[in-house]
């Protein structure tokens, strides 16, 4: 039966719809309410990283210099990415910065700390020959579960 209203819908309608079942999950069960709006995303932005989630991802992020959140700005890991012929081909400039901060947050303190040293990890991480495409973001939700 739902198969034939969601045919029938239009947009705003589903919008709204969807809007507000997702307000009354989150009242009711957070955790779910978390899935949901992951799996929202992902529907509907693909595997990579954009502005609104790359934000959401870094704001908690617990760094082992004992810090909290991201360590480079988005125009500092771009900038960086310039220098080293970085190209945002399978990867975007969110993912870049996701993993840079990632790398950062989870290994300071246990290689050097030269930014050279990040970005050959990071390039590392996101090339890596048996990853799935949008490697960082799967990572990323992998680590909340």
């Amino acid at each position: 039966m739902h198969k034939k209203i969601l045919e029938d819908a239009n947009h705003e309608q589903l919008k709204k719809f969807i809007d507000e079942a997702l307000c009354e999950v989150k009242y009711k069960d957070y955790e779910m309410y978390e899935e949901l709006e992951l799996d929202l995303y992902h529907s509907v932005y693909g595997c990579h990283f954009n502005e609104w989630m790359l934000k959401k991802a870094l704001e908690h992020m617990e760094n082992e210099d004992g810090t909290t959140g991201h360590h480079w700005s988005l125009e500092e890991t771009n900038s960086v990415a310039r220098q080293y012929g970085i190209e945002f081909v399978h990867i975007n400039q969110y993912d870049w910065n996701y993993v840079m901060n990632m790398i950062y947050s989870d290994y300071y303190g246990v290689v050097n700390n030269e930014i050279s040293t990040y970005v050959k990890l990071s390039k590392k991480f996101l090339q890596d020959k048996d990853a799935p495409e949008g490697k960082a973001f799967k990572y990323y939700i992998a680590m909340k579960k």
